[in-house]
């Protein structure tokens, strides 16, 4: 067995660092190692879903109950959960984290994903959800407590944000 990739400990060490109740997922072979972890945490529940608007839905709820949840999704789903998104959580000003595994892009092998997740950033901007993006620019060591910090800018700018993840490059 290899050594992890430092991006996906770090994943892994911000979302511990946040501490939810709820890790809500889609299946995703991108991020592995991250979902493996917390398939096993004992204090972070952690489940998938088949589809990222239900993703939504559901820390929605949780969240308006008082549990802290964290999403992790890619971003070639991201445009289906727009409307729940953009017509609940932007709307009713509900602070909800996405960790968004990017697709597309240099490194990418499947090509029917390039059209829509190379415009992921200006598709959030348009839908008025905030996003940040980590990537090969971004060293390994920052990306826990940007991760930490942009589940407290959820909280307090009451909405959806996104943290673009790109484990490609």
């Amino acid at each position: 067995m290899g050594q992890m990739d430092p991006r996906c400990a770090a994943i892994i060490q911000g979302i511990e660092a946040i501490a939810p109740d709820v890790l809500i997922h889609i299946p995703d072979s991108t991020v592995a190692p991250v979902l493996d972890h917390f398939a096993r945490h004992p204090t972070i529940r952690a489940f998938s879903v088949s589809r990222e608007e239900e993703a939504v839905g559901m820390a929605a709820g949780l969240e308006l109950a008082g549990v802290r949840c964290v999403l992790l999704v890619q971003d070639t789903g991201l445009g289906n959960s727009l409307t729940a998104l953009t017509t609940f959580n932007l709307a009713y000003r509900v602070p909800t984290l996405l960790i968004v595994v990017r697709r597309g892009g240099v490194g990418e092998i499947n090509s029917a994903v390039n059209e829509y997740s190379e415009h992921v950033p200006q598709v959030l901007q348009a839908a008025g959800i905030k996003g940040f993006t980590l990537d090969w620019r971004v060293p390994a060591e920052r990306w826990a407590p940007a991760i930490q910090g942009a589940f407290q800018y959820a909280h307090t700018s009451h909405g959806p944000v996104a943290v673009l993840v790109d484990l490609k490059g």
